[in-house]
């Protein structure tokens, strides 16, 4: 089979199969150059990296996994390995193909007002129905009995069910390039469960043979998308640190992967990795929290991704927009036709008077470029408008009130009923714009609620009468997002011989007290951050309602 290699700044040389990199020259994987993979170039201006050069880095860890697990096991298990490699390959190849353009600040409108976890949301019907399409009617009753569980108790995110429909869509292409090569062993039920994280159900005492080759392949699918380290993960932690110029611990995923293996807990089979490898595990660990606190949850990245989507919508709600019978959508119909499985692929998606295809970056940037006049946009341009952050840190907001646990938690719950309401009301952009008018309305029940909201922010307004505020929530908790109880450590050659990551480390030291909701404030004036908290903590101590 030929082979190409490409260089990668993180990886080093790539080495491509013919139908991998036939693949990536379709027009859908090349939309991922336009897919921006992080939100940090606010904060890092040097992170400019895409999710096109980030799906090759996951296929490229996956290949190290492959090998890593085939060096590992006995040969009845690396029989079913081999059978289901270049399924598994493919899936970390086409893991992000279904990106939303801004990546995960968008993701969201491919659900518009609808839960992952209602069966009957528009996106869940969608891809039931495509891998309907592909399977025999004993295969996909597993599949949806399987895909039902695991939505509500662990939904996938909207991007990962938007690259499953792509991938289903077009399986019969991409199938070709490998039947070409005289490999005819592709399981998409494998591949689609790969990417959103959905793994076979079975019994520890069903028969052996069932147990043994299930559980393998959902030790591929864990290698992919889990809650513990996979090669998703492992390439976003280093290509977005390296890429930003964040300094931060180096991995050492050859080491990493070539201790991967698998474990035997109780008949259930999970993958896990060499006691050799313990040392890369604690820098992964500390590596994405390290992410997770210090870039994710920064002020200004959050504020990025807020005024982003407010300009979306602002952008999108006024673009006049008009289905092919010539009648203008409506705010709701026009999010949900941009951000659609249509509007991704080389096809498009018909309107009146063209088509959207190949959705991107690019093309929101333009729409939102038409709407200056607002100025939520104009901020999201000009960065000499915008807001900023009172505090920068959780500790700063600790500091600012004592080191005082107990006084934190209090101004935390004393603003809580503001921060719910300023992020449940799509229009508002500025705590000013909130009135008596909006507050009559039903987005709050309790009129208790309503006068708890009003009285904060007469609270903020005394402090300082003519400035603007946003309040938004620290996006994410600020632990790693590795569930160390299920990060298996194997000791010796026995699948029976291991542990886990938690018994060995303990509970992460590094995570902070989740006692009270952190949140950030932003400001259009300079306020002292001491002061301000200390006069919230006041206001919040002794309850006083301020009527102007």
């Amino acid at each position: 089979m030929k082979v190409k290699s490409i260089k990668d700044a993180i990886h080093g040389y790539i080495r491509l199969e013919e139908p991998f990199w036939k693949i990536i020259d379709t027009a859908e994987f090349q939309r991922l150059k336009w897919i921006e993979q992080t939100s940090y170039r606010v904060l890092y201006p040097s992170a400019r990296h895409d999710r096109f050069i980030h799906s090759i880095g996951v296929y490229h860890l996956g290949q190290k996994a492959i090998q890593g697990f085939l060096n590992n096991c006995d040969d009845k298990d690396a029989e079913i390995v081999k059978k289901y490699k270049y399924s598994f390959l493919l899936a970390c190849l086409l893991h992000d193909i279904g990106h939303a353009p801004f990546s995960h600040t968008c993701e969201n409108l491919f659900s518009y007002k609808e839960k992952i976890n209602n069966k009957n949301s528009k996106i869940n019907k969608e891809l039931l129905a495509e891998i309907k399409s592909h399977l025999d009617d004993p295969a996909y009753h597993v599949f949806e009995k399987d895909y039902f569980s695991l939505i509500m108790k662990n939904p996938p995110a909207p991007h990962e069910i938007m690259s499953s429909i792509i991938t289903c869509r077009k399986f019969g292409d991409y199938n070709k390039f490998f039947e070409s090569e005289n490999i005819n062993s592709l399981n998409l039920d494998l591949i689609v469960r790969s990417i959103i994280g959905c793994c076979y159900s079975y019994k520890r005492t069903d028969d052996e043979d069932k147990r043994l080759e299930l559980g393998i392949k959902n030790c591929l699918i864990r290698l992919l998308n889990s809650s513990t380290v996979d090669v998703d993960k492992l390439d976003y932690i280093a290509r977005d640190t390296q890429m930003s110029g964040y300094d931060s611990i180096v991995l050492d995923n050859k080491r990493l992967l070539d201790n991967v293996c698998i474990v035997d807990n109780d008949g259930i089979y999970y993958p896990a990795f060499g006691k050799g490898a313990l040392s890369v595990l604690n820098n992964v660990v500390i590596a994405k929290n390290s992410q997770a606190k210090w870039i994710i949850n920064h002020p200004v990245v959050i504020y990025e991704a807020y005024l982003l989507c407010k300009a979306i919508g602002i952008s999108l709600a006024n673009s006049g927009l008009r289905n092919t019978d010539n009648v203008v959508l409506s705010s709701d119909e026009i999010i949900n036709f941009f951000f659609s499985s249509a509007s991704l692929s080389k096809e498009g998606h018909q309107y009146f008077g063209g088509k959207f295809r190949l959705l991107s970056d690019v093309e929101i940037l333009n729409l939102m470029k038409s709407h200056m006049e607002y100025s939520v946009v104009s901020e999201y341009f000009s960065r000499d408008e915008r807001k900023s952050p009172v505090w920068k840190s959780s500790e700063e907001f600790l500091y600012c009130l004592d080191s005082n646990e107990d006084k934190a938690a209090e101004v935390a719950e004393y603003m809580a009923p503001l921060i719910n309401f300023f992020n449940n009301v799509d229009d508002i952009t500025d705590l000013r714009q909130i009135d008596s008018k909006i507050l009559l309305d039903d987005s709050l029940n309790e009129r208790q609620d309503k006068e708890t909201v009003q009285n904060l922010i007469n609270v903020l307004l005394e402090y300082h009468p003519d400035t603007s505020y946003v309040i938004l929530p620290a996006k994410n908790t600020f632990y790693a997002r590795i569930d160390a109880d299920k990060l298996y450590i194997r000791f010796g050659n026995v699948s029976q011989n291991y542990t886990t990551y938690k018994k060995l480390e303990g509970e992460d030291k590094g995570a902070l007290d989740k006692r009270y909701s952190f949140f950030y404030l932003y400001s259009s004036k300079k306020i002292d951050p001491k002061k301000f908290l200390e006069y919230l903590y006041d206001k919040a101590h002794s309850n006083i309602i301020y009527v102007p």
